[in-house]
C-alpha cells in the first residue's frame, strides 16, 4: 500500500541545494538526502552505492563540486543530481536508490512503499 509521508515544507528545498531529510517506517528511521533540480523535489536514500555510508559529511551537510554534483564524504564519488547517477570514483555508473516524492498544497512527501 503507497503512503505519503511529510518531508519538508517546499520552500525548505530551494533549488541546487542539498538537504538531508526523513520520515519512519514501523519505528524506524529512513534517511533521504534532498534537492530541486528545475523545479522537481528529487530524493535518494542517504547511503553510497559504493560501501553503503552515508553521503553527508555531519547532519545536514553535504559535499558538492563547481557543478552542484553530491559528493560522497567518505570516498569521493561524485553523483550527477538529476538522477543521482555517479559520474567519478569509484562507482562509476552505479546510481543512487531513489525514494519517490511528490509535491502537494506547498508540502514534500515520500511517496515510497511502506
Amino acid at each position: 500500500m503507497s503512503q505519503h509521508e511529510f518531508l519538508c515544507r517546499s520552500e525548505d528545498l530551494p533549488e541546487g541545494e542539498y538537504h538531508e531529510l526523513h520520515y519512519t517506517v514501523a519505528g524506524r528511521p529512513r534517511y533521504l538526502v534532498a534537492t530541486r533540480v528545475d523545479g522537481q523535489a528529487r530524493a535518494w536514500y542517504n547511503r553510497c552505492p559504493h560501501a553503503g555510508q552515508p553521503l553527508n559529511h555531519a547532519p545536514d551537510q553535504f559535499l558538492t563540486d563547481e557543478h552542484n554534483q553530491l559528493i560522497c564524504a567518505a570516498h569521493g564519488a561524485v553523483f550527477e543530481p538529476r538522477y543521482g547517477r555517479c559520474v567519478a570514483g569509484p562507482c562509476p555508473r552505479a546510481i543512487l536508490t531513489g525514494c519517490p516524492v511528490v509535491e502537494e498544497n506547498g508540502s514534500v512527501f515520500a511517496a515510497d512503499d511502506f
